[in-house]
């Protein structure tokens, strides 16, 4: 069978219109936002992770805090669920080496500002909804 010039041109700029459509979002992701604050200051720098309670039916997502805020875009967000927080902000002071000691060889590692209650051991939720707001405000005490 025999296809005209024509065909196949109308066939590329229909596609073209109508668009392939790209990936789609089986998770439902959601944009999430938020303020971080730290004895009641913004948080100046450090790290949100977000990790699903049900791990079968979600996924984990995190972002730089800058200046008390941050942000997760909706093509990179979380699906809706419950997720444990976790915030991390090492301390900014340089660590100290014992003389002699190179800094690629020291073990020592920057104080976390953190209480362990909302890092390693944190049990602080969020519940991320479909089509809500998604925006969060976090104080550590």
């Amino acid at each position: 069978m025999r296809y005209g010039y024509g065909m196949v041109l109308a066939a590329v700029a229909c596609a073209a219109l109508i668009g392939c459509g790209g990936p789609k979002d089986t998770l439902n992701r959601q944009a999430v936002v938020g303020e971080v604050t730290l004895k009641g200051e913004p948080l100046d720098t450090g790290a949100i992770l977000f990790e699903p309670q049900d791990s079968a039916n979600g996924t984990n997502g995190g972002a730089v805090i800058t200046a008390g805020r941050f942000e997760i875009s909706k093509q990179r967000g979380l699906p809706p669920g419950v997720y444990v927080v976790r915030v991390s902000s090492p301390d900014s002071a340089p660590v100290v080496l014992a003389e002699g000691e190179a800094p690629g060889d020291s073990s020592k590692v920057a104080k976390e500002r953190v209480p362990k209650t909302w890092n390693v051991e944190s049990e602080q939720t969020i519940t991320v909804e479909a089509g809500g707001e998604n925006k969060f405000e976090l104080a550590i005490p």
